[in-house]
């Protein structure tokens, strides 16, 4: 049996062509890249014009020179907290939590890059909501921030944050305070102001109640007194036309009498009876 001689250099040759073939066949399939749900990205190119800022990528597998870059940002809604100690209005200092909610802008996560980073949120967001705290909280009383004002420093701040956010390329959502830390004696000093507040406007109001049903009363009877008024204005009226009447017919007040035997009423012979003994008239016979 003859063995297959095989010349160095063909073996080298060989050699060469399949290591070129596994190295494109590793290159081929580490050039694939993903995005992952949630995430925009865009490709760094360190040899060739550095950040490509017209191309982005959105969820899926996106084929890319080896030695390029992909380049990926979440862009979903994401929230950061913060816990600080600032001095109010007075002088006096508190503690305060504050939450932001945001995220990178969709379709500018490359000039996010650009100015701040991958590191954005401690190099812009943390220094910005730290700073605007601070100054803030420094307009209002420990009172207003821990019981009525609450609601306005919360608009303060969005109406900075809604500027200062997306000129830096992040969609700004909402901030919330939620939490206000007061020494004990000054929290429980605003508590029992506030409870005091309740029951005075609760009196407040029970007493307009009872002034409204005293109101009532009064009209009641005031009504009452205007009817009782008028009826008797009323009457007196009547008898005066009678008297008129009189003066003029003396004999009226027997028309008057024989009109009501007419009508069936007080009858001198029973009622229903206007005619006297051995003549009957009952009422309702058929």
């Amino acid at each position: 049996m003859s063995e297959i001689e095989i010349e160095p250099k063909n073996l080298l040759k060989t050699v060469l062509v399949g290591g070129i073939g596994a190295i494109l066949v590793i290159t081929f399939f580490m050039s694939w890249t993903d995005v992952d749900p949630g995430e925009e990205g865009f490709i760094y190119r360190p040899y060739t014009g550095g950040i490509d800022q017209d191309n982005v990528y959105s969820e899926g597998t996106v084929f890319i020179a080896p030695w390029n870059e992909m380049i990926t940002y979440n862009i979903l809604q994401q929230s950061r907290n913060y816990s600080s100690k600032v001095m109010e209005k007075n002088g006096m200092e508190i503690g305060i939590d504050v939450t932001i909610n945001y995220n990178p802008m969709q379709n500018n996560c490359s000039k996010l890059h650009l100015k701040h980073g991958k590191a954005f949120e401690n190099s812009f967001i943390d220094a910005k909501v730290r700073g605007v705290i601070k100054d803030v909280i420094g307009r209002y009383t420990y009172e207003e921030i821990y019981s009525t004002k609450r609601e306005a420093l919360e608009t303060e701040m969005d109406t900075i944050f809604q500027a200062e956010f997306p000129a830096n390329f992040i969609s700004y959502n909402f901030c919330e305070i939620a939490d206000v830390n007061l020494p004990e004696n000054v929290k429980l000093a605003i508590t029992e102001k506030e409870t005091q507040k309740q029951r005075n406007q609760k009196a407040k109001e029970l007493e307009e109640e009872q002034q409204y049903l005293a109101n009532a009363e009064i009209k009641k009877a005031e009504g009452e007194k205007t009817a009782a008024i008028l009826r008797a204005e009323g009457r007196a009226e009547e008898i005066r036309l009678v008297q008129q009447q009189l003066t003029r017919s003396p004999n009226y007040i027997e028309l008057v009498k024989w009109k009501g035997y007419a009508d069936g009423k007080g009858s001198p012979f029973g009622e229903n009876n206007v005619f006297g003994a051995g003549t009957s008239v009952i009422k309702g016979l058929k």
